[in-house]
């Protein structure tokens, strides 16, 4: 059965959990009652039962060092014998712990498929990797519920539950105070409703839109001219070079800025540019 963080908070017994308003949950009041569920079912346990075993040793399968047997680390479910150190299963949990595999953290034996426990981890993790696990393990465990929402303001820890039924398209941060849009999942348009923020968006996307066709309008304009040849309309289309221009469909020549004919400028001279071309000399 799935506990929703409110029914968690009360299952622990923790006052600190229990003094929070059900619909608002901070992340470190969960951790607590997360620690306090998963860990009183253990504390009377003891793991190594094999007589003498403050005497006896065992060299440890990943770093081959002799540890007593006592010493080495016994996992709630394993059943095979301790075989690996205390410093090593810190290291391994470490790495079981990075990426999307921390909920299947799983004993280092070779041949045990047996999924970490909250205990173990707990247990044999160093603090800084229990306390990213134990973060991990507690929002998942807030996400579940659909109608839960973290702050999105920089900085907040904060999250409460949500309901549009209840409290419409804002979500005011009990934490911080920030407002929050749900429908755009931004801050909150004030003195717009949704309806008015769309249409005023979608005017200035529609605008955006309309300068960036005219802007490559202007481009393809600046990058291209139609041969002047006589019966020819290709576009021409200039990346380098001198402005000394054959198209390839006519054979056309001209020149690029004034379009003049080419072959009155080898004729004659730079004076058959137009005057406004800045290759027309006298």
């Amino acid at each position: 059965m799935r506990l929703t963080p409110a029914q968690l908070a009360e299952k622990s017994g923790s006052p600190a959990a229990l003094a929070e308003s059900p619909e608002i949950v901070r992340l470190e009041t969960l951790r607590q009652a997360i620690t306090h569920v998963c860990t009183r079912n253990y504390t009377n346990m003891d793991f190594n039962t094999e007589e003498g075993t403050h005497l006896r040793r065992r060299d440890c399968v990943v770093c081959d060092d002799s540890i007593a047997i006592g010493d080495l680390p016994s996992l709630t479910d394993c059943e095979h014998r301790p075989e690996t150190c205390a410093g090593c299963y810190a290291d391994w949990i470490t790495t079981q712990l990075q990426g999307s595999t921390w909920r299947e953290a799983k004993c280092p034996g070779s041949d045990c498929d047996v999924v970490l426990s909250y205990h173990d981890i707990r247990l044999y993790a160093s603090s800084e990797t229990f306390e990213k696990y134990d973060t991990f393990k507690a929002r998942a465990l807030i996400n579940e519920d659909p109608d839960f929402r973290w702050c999105p303001a920089s900085g907040c820890n904060s999250g409460q539950i949500h309901t549009t039924g209840v409290a419409g398209n804002i979500f005011t941060c009990s934490g911080c105070g920030s407002k929050t849009c749900v429908v755009h999942e931004n801050t909150w348009h004030e003195g717009e409703s949704c309806a008015d923020f769309d249409n005023r968006i979608s005017g200035r996307k529609q605008r955006e839109q309309k300068a960036q066709e005219e802007a490559s309008l202007k481009k393809i304009k600046e990058l291209t001219r139609k041969c002047p040849g006589p019966g020819c309309d290709w576009n021409i289309q200039k990346n380098d070079g001198c402005d000394h221009m054959t198209c390839t469909k006519c054979g056309y020549e001209f020149c690029w800025i004034c379009l003049c004919d080419y072959k009155k400028v080898l004729r004659t001279s730079n004076a058959a540019h137009a005057r406004s071309c800045s290759h027309w000399r006298l």
